[in-house]
C-alpha cells in the first residue's frame, strides 16, 4: 500500500493535478507517516553511560576523562566554546566533519582545578564541570551561574545510538534546527533531524527538507546558549516532548561529539557558531532584488513574454527562472531544443533586457546510453552503488537514473564540469533541486529516498547513506559552486540548494520547499525564515504566493508585502496552477505588488548591508524581536520581526485584515510610512 501511495503522489505531483485531489492522497498517508517519523521514545535495549571517572590527563587546554566504561574529552577551543566527545573505546582520532569550516582554534588560558570532587575546565568567559562519579558534564559562567547541564549522563546503546540528555530550565524558549513547519519556540515537541521531501507540507508536519543538528536555547533573562550536534546520521531532537524539562538529542550512528557555544547574547552565540562551520559568501547584487518562477515557463516564446510584461508595467524584476521542463527529457545540463531552438540567443535577449537566468538541476542522471553526461559518469565511476558493487538505480523525473556520489572529491570535480554548457549559453546562477536527496516509488518511508545501506566514498574513509544522506544535499551545492566558480571566476555566484546540513551557508542558499498557497503558510514562512537564520543559513525565503494550490489576488498581495522584507524574494508556482506574476489578479492587486516591489529596490543599501554582516559576523538578516528585548513573551511571537535591529516588520497574515496592533519594545520608534513615533514597550 506505501508504495502506491508514494507512486500515486508523485505521479500526481508530475502531471499537476489539482491541489485538493493530491491532499487526500496526502491524508491517507499521514498516518503512515506519523508513525515513521512521530515521538518516539529511544530505542530499546542495553543503554550504557560512562560511569564514574577514575582518572583524567591534562593537556593544555583538553582534559581526557577515563571513565569506568567509556573515556570524555573536554578541549577549550575558545574562550566562549568547548568541544565534548564521549568515546567507548577511549581512542580519540582526529575528527572528520563537513560541518566544520576550521581547526586554526585560538589560543585560549585555561586552568584545571577539582572542586567539590568535580573536575572544572575553565577559561576567562565559560566553565565545563564533570562530576566525579558520574560523568554527567555542566557549563557554567565564571560567577556559577549554570547555563546548561546534563539531566542524565551521555549514553550509547548496544545497537550504535548515541545519546545526550540535558535539562531544559524554566523559561528556557528553543530555537534552530534549521527547517520546521512550526511556530517561533520549538520547545515541547519531538523533532526528525533527517532531510526530507514530503511532497507537500503543513503545519505540525515534520521532518521537511532542512535538518541543521544546531540548537539555540534562549534563558529566562535572556542569555543564550549554543549545542552544536557535529553528527550527519539520522537523529531526533526532543525538546521537552517525552520529558516536558529535558532536552535529549540522539543518533542512530556516528559519534557523540558537541560544541558548546556559551552564555551571552543570541548574536554573540550565531557568531561564534557560524566562525565555526563558515560564513555566508557575499552573493551577486542582483539576487537580492525581485525574482520570477514558474514550473514552467516553456517554451522561449512565454519566457520573452513575461520578460516583457514585466518591462511593460514597469515592475522591477531581476531574475526570471526555467524550472525542469527547460531541460531535454528531464536530463540535467541539457535543453529541449525544440522549445528552446537558440537558448543562448534567448538568454542573451534576457540579459540585454536586464535580467538574470536561473535554472534548476537536480542530482538523478538519467540511465541512457545516447546521454553524454551519463556515458561519462559511467566512465568516470562517479555514481552510488548496492554493496555488491552494482550502480543503485532509482526513478526520478527522467525515469530510472543513477546518482553521483558527492562524497568524492572525483564525483565533485566530475559534476562541476557538466556545467559548461549551461553557464557557457549564459546562465546566471543554478538552483539545485530534488537534493534531500529524494526518489520515486520506493517502499517503506514516508520520505522516499537512497537505501541506508548504498555506499558512499565518503572521503576514502568509506560509509553509506545513512550518514551521507544528510550532507548529500549541500555537497550537491557545493560541488556545483566548484563549477560556478570555474567557469565566473571573481564573480559572486547565487547557487540554491533544498536541503543541506550545518555549515552549508558557506557555499548555497536555500529557499522553504514546496509550501501551499494557505493564509497559515503565509505566516508560517516567518517561523520558519527565523529559525533558519537561527541556525546560520541567513540567505533563505519561501515561495511568494505558495507553490501548490490556488492563491487569490488577497493573499498574494499580502505574501508580496511580506517577501519585500524576507532575504530570498521570489514568486515560484507549480504547474497547471492559475497564473502567478504581479498582474495576474488585475488591479488594484498589480498596483500594490507593484509598491511592494519598489519598497525592496527602495531598501536595498539597507538589505545589501545586512547581507555584508551576515558575511562578516553571521547575523541573520531577519531577526527575532526577542533579540532585541528579553522579555520572554516575545519568544512566541512569529506575525512580527526585525529586518536587522532597526527595522520592525508587522505584516497583515489573516484574510480580510485591514489593520493590525502592533507592540513594540522599549525604545523610540519611528512609523516607515505614517512618519509616526511610538516609545514602544506597548
Amino acid at each position: 500500500m506505501w508504495k502506491t501511495l508514494n507512486f500515486v503522489i508523485g505521479a500526481l505531483r508530475r502531471i499537476g493535478l489539482p491541489t485538493t485531489i493530491r491532499t487526500l492522497m496526502y491524508s491517507l498517508r499521514r498516518p503512515i507517516y506519523d508513525a515513521r517519523f512521530g515521538e518516539a521514545e529511544l530505542p530499546d535495549g542495553t543503554w550504557i553511560t560512562p560511569g564514574p571517572v577514575e582518572s583524567y590527563e591534562v593537556d593544555g587546554p583538553t582534559v581526557t576523562l577515563r571513565c569506568v566504561n567509556a573515556s570524555i574529552r573536554v578541549e577549550a577551543l575558545s574562550e566562549d566554546m568547548f568541544r565534548v566527545r564521549l568515546r567507548p573505546d577511549g581512542d580519540f582520532p582526529q575528527p572528520f566533519s563537513y560541518a566544520v569550516a576550521r581547526d586554526d582554534w585560538e589560543p585560549v588560558q585555561t586552568e584545571v582545578f577539582e572542586d567539590a570532587g568535580d573536575i572544572v575546565l575553565r577559561t576567562g568567559q565559560l566553565a565545563c564541570v564533570i562530576g566525579r562519579d558520574s560523568g554527567r558534564v555542566s557549563f557554567k559562567t565564571p560567577d556559577g551561574k549554570v547555563l546548561s547541564s546534563d539531566e542524565a549522563p551521555m549514553s550509547w546503546h548496544e545497537g550504535g545510538d548515541v545519546a545526550l540528555h540535558r535539562s531544559l530550565q524554566p523559561g528556557e524558549s528553543c530555537h534552530g534546527l534549521g527547517q520546521r513547519a512550526f511556530g517561533l519556540n520549538l520547545r515541547g515537541r519531538c523533532y526528525m533531524l533527517w532531510n526530507c521531501d514530503p511532497a507537500n507540507y503543513d503545519r505540525g508536519d515534520d521532518p521537511v527538507y532542512y535538518s541543521i543538528p544546531f540548537y539555540l536555547g534562549v534563558l529566562a533573562d535572556g542569555t543564550a546558549y549554543g549545542l552544536f550536534f557535529d553528527n550527519s546520521h539520522r537523529g531526533r531532537a526532543d525538546l521537552g516532548a517525552a520529558r516536558k524539562n529535558r532536552l535529549t538529542v540522539s543518533f542512530e550512528g556516528g559519534e557523540l561529539r558537541y560544541y558548546f557555544i556559551g552564555g551571552g547574547t543570541v548574536e554573540a552565540v550565531l557568531s561564534r557558531y557560524t566562525w565555526l562551520t563558515g560564513r555566508m559568501r557575499m552573493p551577486p547584487l542582483w539576487a537580492l532584488g525581485y525574482q520570477q518562477s514558474r514550473w514552467s515557463y516553456v517554451p522561449d516564446s512565454k519566457v520573452r513574454e513575461i520578460a516583457d510584461e514585466f518591462r511593460r508595467r514597469r515592475i522591477p524584476c531581476d531574475v526570471i527562472y526555467l524550472d525542469i521542463d527547460y531541460m531535454d527529457g528531464f536530463r540535467c545540463f541539457t535543453w529541449d531544443r525544440r522549445k528552446f531552438p537558440d537558448f543562448p540567443g534567448l538568454i542573451r535577449e534576457l540579459h540585454d533586457k536586464g535580467f538574470h537566468v536561473v535554472t534548476i538541476i537536480d542530482p538523478g542522471i538519467k540511465v541512457d546510453e545516447g546521454y553524454d553526461v551519463y556515458r561519462s559518469g559511467i566512465e568516470r565511476d562517479v555514481f552510488l552503488k548496492y554493496p555488491d558493487g552494482t550502480y543503485f538505480t532509482a526513478p526520478v523525473w527522467p525515469g530510472d537514473c543513477h546518482f553521483p556520489d558527492f562524497t568524492s572529491p572525483a564525483a565533485r570535480e566530475w559534476w562541476a564540469g557538466q556545467l559548461d554548457d549551461l553557464i557557457g549559453a549564459g546562465v546566471d546562477g543554478i538552483w539545485n533541486d530534488m537534493c534531500e536527496p529524494v526518489v520515486f516509488a520506493l517502499e517503506g518511508d514516508p520520505c522516499p529516498t537512497i537505501p541506508d545501506y548504498v555506499r558512499h566514498y565518503m572521503e576514502g574513509m568509506g560509509g553509506d547513506h545513512a550518514e551521507a544522506h544528510n550532507v548529500y544535499g549541500m555537497l550537491m551545492g557545493r560541488s556545483t559552486l566548484m563549477g560556478l566558480e570555474r567557469l565566473r571566476p571573481g564573480k559572486r555566484q547565487l547557487c540554491i540548494v533544498r536541503a543541506a546540513y550545518a555549515g552549508a551557508q558557506r557555499y548555497v542558499s536555500s529557499w522553504t520547499g514546496d509550501n501551499r498557497a494557505t493564509w497559515d503558510h503565509l505566516r508560517l514562512s516567518i517561523s520558519m525564515v527565523l529559525n533558519l537564520g537561527l541556525s546560520g543559513m541567513a540567505f533563505t525565503g519561501p515561495d511568494v504566493g505558495g507553490f501548490d494550490g490556488v492563491t487569490d489576488g488577497e493573499m498574494f498581495v499580502r505574501w508580496m508585502q511580506l517577501g519585500a522584507f524576507l532575504p530570498f524574494f521570489r514568486a515560484h508556482k507549480i504547474s497547471l496552477m492559475p497564473p502567478h506574476e504581479p498582474w495576474s489578479f488585475g488591479q488594484p492587486y498589480e498596483d500594490i505588488c507593484r509598491d511592494a516591489i519598489e519598497t525592496r529596490y527602495r531598501l536595498l543599501p539597507y538589505i545589501y548591508t545586512l547581507f555584508a554582516e551576515a558575511a562578516t559576523d553571521g547575523q541573520p538578516i531577519i531577526r527575532p524581536i526577542f533579540t532585541l528585548d528579553p522579555d520572554p513573551a516575545w519568544r512566541e511571537v512569529d506575525d512580527q520581526f526585525m529586518l536587522g535591529a532597526d527595522l520592525m516588520i508587522a505584516p497583515a497574515p489573516d484574510a480580510g485584515r485591514r489593520e493590525r496592533g502592533v507592540r513594540s519594545p522599549p525604545a523610540i520608534w519611528y512609523g516607515a510610512t505614517e512618519r509616526t513615533r511610538d516609545d514602544g514597550g506597548k
